[in-house]
C-alpha cells in the first residue's frame, strides 16, 4: 500500500514485515464475523427450509382443490344400451335411475343449393336479387348484376358470409358444376330460412331442397320432447343428451352412482395426506436430524402436525345427526405401524354405498349443504359461514316481471300488421308482426328474437292471450312493451295497445337463522356479520306455499368438510402476507439484517484500525530511518 512517498510492507530500515503483522491483527479481529457468518448461514438455511415446508404444504392444498368436486366424490356416471344415434353425460345433480329414450329425429339446419355454373369466379350469375332471411336474424339481400361487379358465384358467397345474419354460404364441385350451398348457422325449425331468388342460381327453387328446417324430436320415458338442439339439457335432471341420429330402437340410459372415481379421490387424499406426513416423520425422525433442522425444531411445526392429525379424526360438524361424519367411517383412519400415516380400507366405503349412502359422503368431505324441505335448496357457503343448522322462514315469494295483452287473440290472428317494442331494463328490440299472425307464430316470432338478441325475456301464450316475462326473478328486472296497434279488446291486435305496460318481479323474502336475510331473486342470502355470513340459499316458494306452511321451511345445514378443514389450517400457515411461516421466514430476515449490520460495524472498525496501524508503522519506519542517518553522521564525526 502507498503512504505518501513511503512504499509500506517490508520495512526498509528496520527489516521488518509491518504488513504480516498488521494482518496478523486483522485475522484476529475477524474471528467474530466469521462466527456472526456461520448464524447467518444457519439463518438462510431455516429460512429455506420453511420455504420447502411452505412449498410442501401449498401442494398439498392444491391437490385438495383438485379433489374438491362435487363430480368426484358424489359423481354420476351415465351409460346407454347403445350410443349409435347418441351420447350421454351426467352431473352430480343427476338421479340415479334408469330411462328409456328414443330418438325420432335429430335437429337440423335447413340447407339448400344453387343450379350449377360451370366456374365459382367468373361472372356467369344473371342480374337479380337474392333474400336471404334465418328466423330471428336480419334479412340479407344481395342485388346481383354486371355493373355491381359481384355476379360470380364466389362474390355472391362472399356478401352472405360477410352480412354474419345467421346463413353460412360455401362452394361444393360435383365433378361438373360449382354449386352454391346456403345454410342456417343454428339448427332448429325456428331458424329456418326464407329465401327468394331472381337470378339463375335458384336457390329458391324447392328440387334445390337439400334439407329442412327440424327440431330434435324425441321421448323419454314416454314422455315427447322437442329440441331446436341436438344438445338436450332438460328432458332429464342433471343429465346431457347429445343426439346424432335416430334410433332404430328404443336405448335404455343408465343413470349410476360413480363410485369409482370417488373412491379413487379417496385414496388421492390419502396419498396426499401421507405425502405430508412423511416429510414430518424425517423432520422429527433422529436425534440428529432433529439438530441440524429449524423446522423440526420448531414448536409451530409440531403444532401444525398435531393440528392435521386431529383433522382427520374430528367430526364434521353442520351435518345431520344420523348422517356420515367422519373419516373413519368411509375407511379412512391412522395406519396401526406408528408412523402416523393413513390408509383407506375400501370394503368399509363399498358397504356405504351397498347400504344407499353414497351421497353422504361428499358433506364428509367437501364444504356443502342440505335442507329438510324440497321449496329449498342449499346454493353455496362461504369461509365466513359458520357449520351449523340454521331455520329458513319465508314471508315473501320471488315473482318475475310479466306483462300480458288485455284478451285471447282471435284463432285466425290479428288483422293488421303489428310492431311490438320491448324493453327489458336497458335493453329493447322491435319485433315485426304479420297480418294473420297466430298466438303461436308471436310466441315464436318474439322468443326467436329475443333469443338472437340474448334478451333474457320468454313469450309464452296462456289460453290464447300473450305473455312477455322476464327469465329472471326479481326487482333487479322490469320488463315494458308497447305495441304501435291500439288495443280494441276485441282479439284482432295482441292486446297490448299503444300505451305502455309495465311490470317489475319482486325479491324473496325471508330470515335465515333466525337473521332477516338478503334476498336477491329467488336467494336469500346469510346476513353479513353473523354465523350465516356468505350463505345462499335458493327458495322455490309461491304465496300458496307460504300461507301453507306459515312460512316455515324447515332448517338448512352446512358442512365445511374435511377438505375445508385443512385448507383453512394450511392458508392459516403459507398465507404470503400474514401467514405463520411468513413471519417466521420474516424473524430470520431481521436476524439476518442485524448479524450484517453487526458484521458490517465490525468490519468497519477493522478498516479505520488498519489505517491507524499502517500510519503508525510508517511513522516508526520513517524514525528508524531517521536514527539511523544520525548515527551513521556521528560516526563520520567520530573518525
Amino acid at each position: 500500500m502507498a503512504l505518501g512517498s513511503i512504499q509500506f510492507g517490508q520495512g526498509f530500515a528496520s527489516g521488518m514485515d509491518y504488513r504480516a503483522i498488521i494482518d496478523a491483527v486483522l485475522q484476529a479481529g475477524r474471528v467474530p464475523i466469521n462466527t456472526i457468518q456461520g448464524r447467518i448461514d444457519t439463518f438462510e438455511k431455516a429460512k429455506a427450509s420453511f420455504g420447502t415446508f411452505s412449498g410442501l404444504l401449498d401442494d398439498f392444498v392444491s391437490k385438495l382443490e383438485g379433489l374438491d368436486d362435487s363430480a368426484k366424490v358424489a359423481g354420476r356416471a351415465a351409460s346407454l344400451s347403445s350410443t349409435d344415434s347418441l351420447t350421454a353425460t351426467a352431473t352430480s345433480k343427476a338421479a340415479a335411475g334408469t330411462y328409456e329414450i328414443n330418438v325420432t329425429q335429430i335437429a337440423q339446419a335447413h340447407r339448400v343449393r344453387s343450379d350449377g355454373l360451370s366456374d365459382r369466379y367468373s361472372p356467369l350469375v344473371s342480374d337479380g336479387t337474392i333474400t336471404i332471411q334465418a328466423g330471428g336474424y336480419n334479412q340479407i339481400t344481395v342485388n346481383v348484376s354486371a355493373a355491381n361487379g359481384n355476379n360470380s358465384l364466389q362474390a355472391v358467397a362472399d356478401e352472405i358470409n360477410n352480412a354474419d345474419e345467421g346463413v353460412i354460404a360455401t362452394i361444393v364441385n360435383d365433378g361438373t358444376d360449382d354449386i352454391l350451398i346456403v345454410r342456417s348457422e343454428k339448427t332448429g325449425a325456428a331458424k329456418g330460412m326464407t329465401i327468394s331468388d331472381t337470378t339463375n342460381l335458384n336457390l329458391d327453387a324447392s328440387g334445390n331442397v337439400l334439407q329442412a328446417a327440424q327440431d330434435a324430436q324425441l321421448d323419454v320415458d314416454g314422455v315427447s320432447i322437442t329440441s331446436a338442439s341436438n344438445s338436450v339439457t332438460g328432458a332429464i335432471q342433471g343429465v346431457t343428451l347429445s343426439l346424432t341420429g335416430a334410433t332404430t330402437s328404443t336405448v335404455t340410459l343408465n343413470v349410476t352412482e360413480d363410485t369409482e372415481t370417488a373412491k379413487q379421490s379417496l385414496q388421492d387424499f390419502v396419498d396426499a395426506y401421507n405425502e405430508v406426513n412423511d416429510y414430518f416423520d424425517q423432520q422429527f425422525g433422529t436425534a440428529e436430524f432433529r439438530a441440524a433442522s429449524a423446522v423440526a425444531g420448531s414448536l409451530t411445526v409440531r403444532q401444525v402436525q398435531l393440528d392435521l392429525q386431529a383433522i382427520v379424526t374430528d367430526k364434521v360438524t353442520g351435518i345431520p345427526s344420523g348422517k356420515l361424519s367422519t373419516l373413519s367411517e368411509l375407511g379412512i383412519s391412522f395406519a396401526d405401524d406408528g408412523t402416523g400415516r393413513i390408509e383407506f380400507e375400501s370394503s368399509k366405503f363399498d358397504a356405504l354405498v351397498d347400504a344407499g349412502r353414497f351421497d353422504e359422503v361428499a358433506a364428509v368431505l367437501m364444504s356443502t349443504g342440505s335442507t329438510t324441505d324440497s321449496s329449498v335448496v342449499f346454493d353455496s357457503s362461504s369461509s365466513r359461514t359458520v357449520a351449523g343448522t340454521y331455520a329458513i322462514t319465508v314471508s315473501q315469494a320471488a315473482e318475475r316481471a310479466d306483462v300480458a295483452g288485455s284478451t285471447a287473440i282471435a284463432a285466425g290472428g290479428i288483422t293488421q300488421n303489428e310492431n311490438l317494442s320491448v324493453e327489458l331494463n336497458s335493453s329493447t328490440l322491435s319485433v315485426a308482426l304479420t297480418a294473420g299472425d297466430t298466438i303461436t307464430d308471436i310466441v315464436s316470432k318474439l322468443n326467436s328474437a329475443f333469443d338472437l338478441n340474448g334478451m333474457q325475456a320468454t313469450a309464452y301464450d296462456s289460453s290464447g292471450v300473450l305473455h312477455i316475462r322476464a327469465d329472471n326473478y326479481g326487482d333487479d328486472y322490469t320488463v315494458r312493451v308497447t305495441s304501435d296497434v291500439a288495443d280494441l279488446g276485441d282479439g284482432n291486435s295482441t292486446g297490448i295497445g299503444t300505451t305502455q305496460l309495465t311490470d317489475t318481479g319482486i325479491d324473496v323474502a325471508g330470515t335465515i337463522g333466525g337473521q332477516a336475510a338478503q334476498g336477491i331473486g329467488q336467494q336469500l342470502i346469510g346476513a353479513d356479520g353473523t354465523d350465516m355470513d356468505g350463505l345462499i340459499v335458493s327458495v322455490y316458494a309461491t304465496a300458496a306455499s307460504i300461507t301453507a306452511k306459515g312460512g316455515d321451511f324447515g332448517t338448512v345445514g352446512v358442512s365445511a368438510g374435511i377438505f375445508e378443514a385443512f385448507k383453512d389450517k394450511v392458508d392459516g400457515l403459507t398465507d404470503p402476507y400474514e401467514g405463520v411461516i411468513k413471519t417466521i421466514q420474516d424473524s430470520y430476515d431481521d436476524s439476518i439484517e442485524v448479524a450484517q449490520q453487526r458484521i458490517d460495524s465490525i468490519e468497519a472498525a477493522l478498516t479505520r484500525k488498519e489505517e491507524l496501524m499502517v500510519r503508525q508503522f510508517s511513522a516508526a519506519e520513517q524514525a528508524i530511518a531517521q536514527l539511523q542517518q544520525l548515527q551513521q553522521s556521528l560516526g563520520s564525526v567520530a573518525k
